[in-house]
Formats: structure tokens, sequence, C-alpha cells
């Protein structure tokens, strides 16, 4: 019986100088394409973790009549307590739009866009994956602390533990004027983070002069696994038994705008996926993966072409030796397969390669901050790129280089193994 991983493997050391190219080739084509999708997934895995924790988990909970409120919450999150899994974080927001309010500290003012409320003590976990630079949100439940960006910290000159003012109008028209007191300060110049504060929901309640279980959000997050897209559909059918639901959206705005406009008779609650809550910067995630897509493609296309070109001039010039294996009784498919063996080891050990290679790059980019870059954040973990590595993707990326690499290569040994012994041996190199 033919060891052909053996004879594979010796013939590949004794010709290395013939395949190092090869080889070069096919690590630096599979190590480019796996940094680049590493890179991409590590980058929409920072800006879904943000968005969660700006819209309070995977999925949020909005409608009412007219208006996105509820008025006593604590019936609704029950109710959506007994319709998600055992575990599921169900927590109420209070979004304040903040656009004429404004934070002062030593005679400086700073616009806000959002002040978010939130129950610190229920969303514990989510906001332990926050970005801070400094604090953190573990003893703000309960108190008139407050977390705000790094940029906001910067243009208050403000550190933990400083009290600013804080100046919004109330529910029935009043200028409200309270202390918040810093007690974290998180990284995020992005659109979720600039100007976009968190206080406690029951502080920001008050300030407002809403009624007590006032809220007009409820998140619900995940905190062991994120649900898939087909997910969304089993819940809201399960929703449907409890609540008047409308269809499940892509865009938020599509519910949105229906429920502003007066169009349904009574309270009518939607929900929200994250990716229809991200809608306005879909573009963005559609194009980092197209682009990410076009990379390995294009890699993908290199290796195969110069590996098969390649390879079919190296297997001409060893016609003399597939001749004296045809002499000693091969035959035609056992020759294929030895060939090919030699192609499969070789770009085994290149894809191997190149995931050193790959390891790497996501070294020497480690090295470096990319917060100086302007709104770029969004895609950051404390100012870094950090890659979100991925076996199955890897998998994927290696057999595709592999299969069509080999059936190239297939293509181009079929002249060569129809030759026959005589004339083979006639044939100088």
């Amino acid at each position: 019986m033919i060891n052909f991983a053996g004879l594979s493997i010796r013939s590949l050391l004794f010709r290395w100088r013939q395949y190092i190219s090869l080889f070069i080739v096919c690590a630096v084509g599979a190590g480019i394409s796996l940094f680049s999708y590493f890179l991409v997934n590590g980058m929409l895995s920072s800006l879904e973790m943000k968005a969660k924790i700006y819209y309070g988990g995977n999925y949020q909970f909005v409608g009412g009549n007219r208006a996105l409120e509820f008025y006593d919450c604590r019936e609704v999150c029950e109710k959506l307590s007994a319709s998600f899994p055992e575990g599921t974080v169900i927590a109420p927001r209070f979004d304040y739009d903040a656009k004429l309010s404004s934070f002062y500290y030593e005679g400086v003012e700073v616009r806000q866009r959002i002040i978010k409320g939130v129950d610190f003590d229920t969303e514990r976990e989510l906001f332990s994956k926050f970005n801070y630079v400094a604090g953190d949100a573990s003893e703000i439940a309960g108190t008139n602390g407050v977390l705000i960006s790094e940029k906001i910290a910067s243009m208050l000159e403000v550190s933990i533990g400083d009290s600013i003012s804080f100046m919004m109008r109330t529910g029935i028209g009043y200028i409200n004027t309270v202390q918040l007191v810093v007690k974290g300060i998180f990284r995020d110049s992005s659109v979720f983070g600039t100007y976009t504060s968190y206080v406690d929901i029951d502080f920001l309640r008050n300030t407002y002069c809403a009624p007590k279980y006032y809220a007009n959000r409820i998140g619900i997050f995940f905190p062991d696994s994120s649900p898939r897209p087909k997910d969304a559909e089993k819940y809201q059918a399960i929703l449907e038994k409890e609540f008047t639901m409308y269809p499940l959206v892509s865009d938020k705005y599509d519910f949105y705008n229906d429920l502003f406009a007066g169009k349904f008779k009574g309270p009518v609650y939607s929900l929200v996926v994250l990716a229809a809550n991200m809608q306005d910067i879909a573009f963005i995630v559609d194009a980092m993966k197209f682009i990410t897509f076009f990379v390995i493609s294009a890699l993908v296309v290199i290796i195969v072409v110069g590996i098969s070109s390649t390879y079919r001039v190296i297997v001409m010039k060893r016609i003399n030796e597939i001749g004296v294996y045809k002499a000693i009784g091969m035959n035609r498919s056992s020759l294929v397969l030895l060939l090919l063996s030699e192609s499969f080891f070789l770009l085994f050990s290149g894809c191997a390669c190149g995931w050193v290679l790959c390891m790497l790059f996501e070294f020497v980019l480690g090295r470096f901050s990319f917060s100086f870059i302007p709104a770029f954040d969004i895609f950051l973990t404390n100012g870094y790129i950090v890659p979100v590595h991925s076996v199955s993707g890897a998998a994927v990326i290696f057999m595709v280089i592999i299969f069509t690499t080999v059936t190239a290569v297939l293509f181009s040994l079929r002249e060569a193994v129809r030759i026959t012994p005589v004339q083979a041996l006639t044939v100088t190199e």
C-alpha cells in the first residue's frame, strides 16, 4: 500500500526551494485573510456592545398611545419576564431628550444630547462591560451620580467625585437645576457616547417630575448569549398573546412614525431588535462586511491562480519522475493522489503559518491606540481595536483556500499524468 502522506512530505522537504514561494504566497494570503476577518469581527463586536449599552440590551420593548411611554412599567416588566427565558434582564429606562439641557462646572457649559435614566442594579452586568477611564457604575443606584464621556469630562475639566450642575426642563414645563456627582468616566466619542450621559432612573424621574414607575423604554438583555435573528419572530408571537403588537420592523422609525401620527386606536407596542435600532449606521456595517469579503475573495483568487499555475510548471519539471512512477506500476489515479497530497500538505502548512502571521499582525496592531481618529471610537475598546477570533470562520476560510486551490491544481495535472513512461523518460528537464 502506497504511503501517500510520507511520500508527499519527503518530496516537499527535498524540493523545498521550489515550493518555498508557493508556501509564502499561501501563508501571507491566509494570514491577511484571517487578520481582516478577525479585525472586522472585533470592530463590529465593539460596535454591538456599545449599542447594547446605549439601547439597553439585545431588544427594546417600546410603545404606548401616540407616544413612547409606560406610566407604570411594573406590570409590563412582569409580562416580559414571563415571556423570555430565565436569566434575561428586563430593565425599564427613561430616555430624556436633553438637547436644550446643559452641564455646568465653574462657569463652563456643555450641552447634552440625551440623558438616560437607568436601573443600575438590574443592569449591573451590562454596565460592567463599559470602557471606563475612571470610576464605574457600581455605586450609582439610588444616588445623584452620573456617568459621562471622556470628552465631556475634558471639556468641563472634571474628574471622579466632582459635583456638576445639570439644568433641565421638567415634564410640566419648569426649569429645574440639580447637582450631579461624577461617578464614572467612559471612553467613547461615537454617536452613542459623546453627548450621552447616564443617571439613576429614580433620580431622573424625580427631577423630571414624572410618575414613580414611569419609563419610555424597556431593555431586554441576554447576558449569556445573543439571540439569533429568527428568535425575534418566536418572541414576537409570544408577546402578541399579551400585548397589541406592531409587526417586526427592520427600521424602528417605521413604528415610530405610525405611533406618533396617531394611527392606532389604543396602545400598541413593538419589539425592536438591535439591528432596527442601528439602522442609521447599517450602511457602515454593510460596507465593512463587503470590503472584508472583497479582500478575502481577492486573496483567495491570488492564492489559487498563483499556486496552481506555478505548480503546473513544477510538475512539468518533474516529468521524468512521473515516468519512473508509472514504469514501476503506479496508475494514473494514484499518481494524481500523490501530487494532490503534496499540494494539500503545502496548503495546510501555509494556512497554519498564516494563523501565526495573523497573531503577529494583531500583536503589532495592539501597540497602537486609534482614539485620535474622530468618531472612530464606535469601533474601539478602550481606544484600541481588539480583534475577535472565530474558529469556525477561520475553518471556513482555510477550507475555501485549500479546496479551491487543490481543485485548480487537479486541472493542471491532467496533462502531466497522461504521459506514457517512454514519453516521460525521453523528456529532458
